[in-house]
């Protein structure tokens, strides 16, 4: 007992260091938004219409490299400042996978197959375009819960510089996004401990029980975005459809980020954020496994 709880508590450690830095550079980044960003300037640099703002979103995630342990405080100020949500949400499903440094650890796991490179990029933009679209046409601007707290980000006039006031809101950014980081690293630590290995074993039947059962093994590992591609590389006795389906997945549903979402926008966006992505993901992969 004693050395099943070494392994949980060295898998859950494992998975907040990975971790922490990239959620530490998204609470900088979204703080930098919070102090030098103003409303004005992100309506001015605003396209008008749906699809250009939702192109918006993808393309900054190729330019804001962010992986999706980070991704959800930048979205949040971002909206708080009046981004538009088609382009936030675009952005927030498609930053941890179509960013250089991702497709480019995407490009060595899978020994410089630009297919895999290509086909992960492709059903990125595909199904953070879907969710944004539908997420706005259905729920319009109100995206964000409201929660005791969040006006108090605008206290700090006093305190001096910018920067100081940047320090602040990335420091309280951090600590509140950090709890649900740790209580979703426990969840997966608990989860790699106690699988049993002969569960993978079942999944090698066909195409739907592979594609299906990484997806899940995604969700519920949550591997940081700039690893994950390793981990899926690593499962050569599955198809290349459901190594696609795993580092697909991870980046926009996983058991992080259900804690975080859950805790930044609304239960309507939240369902939509998980079930949306996770349909696609297995129609697309499915598809991919028939093309190929």
């Amino acid at each position: 007992m004693d050395e099943t709880f070494r392994i949980f508590a060295s898998i859950a450690t494992a998975i907040v260091i990975e971790a922490a830095p990239f959620l530490a550079l998204g609470s900088l980044l979204s703080a930098v938004v919070e102090v030098f960003v103003s409303p004005e300037r992100i309506a001015r640099f605003t396209p008008k219409g749906l699809l250009s703002r939702v192109a918006l979103g993808v393309s900054a995630g190729v330019v804001l490299p962010t992986c999706e342990c980070g991704v959800v405080p930048v979205a949040r100020r971002l909206l708080k400042k009046g981004a538009p949500g088609s382009s936030v949400i675009a952005y927030l499903l498609a930053a941890p996978i179509v960013n250089p440094v991702v497709l480019a650890s995407t490009y060595v796991a899978f020994r410089g197959s630009w297919l895999m490179v290509g086909a992960r990029a492709g059903v990125a933009v595909i199904v953070a375009g879907a969710v944004a679209l539908l997420a706005t046409r259905l729920l319009g601007s109100d995206l964000l819960r409201s929660r005791a707290g969040d006006d108090g980000h605008g206290d700090h006039a006093h305190a001096g510089s910018r920067l100081l006031h940047v320090w602040l809101h990335a420091a309280s950014d951090f600590l509140e996004m950090g709890k649900y980081l740790v209580l979703g690293a426990c969840a997966a630590a608990a989860l790699k401990t106690f699988l049993p290995a002969e569960t993978f074993g079942i999944l090698e039947g066909s195409d739907v029980a592979a594609v299906s059962g990484m997806m899940v093994l995604a969700v519920l590992l949550s591997v940081c975005s700039e690893a994950d591609a390793f981990v899926a590389a690593s499962f050569v006795m599955f198809p290349a459809a459901a190594k696609l389906a795993f580092v697909t997945i991870g980046p926009m549903v996983d058991i992080k980020l259900l804690g975080l979402y859950a805790v930044t926008f609304k239960k309507t966006l939240f369902w939509k954020l998980v079930l949306v992505p996770l349909v696609l993901v297995f129609g697309l992969c499915l598809l991919f496994g028939v093309l190929a």
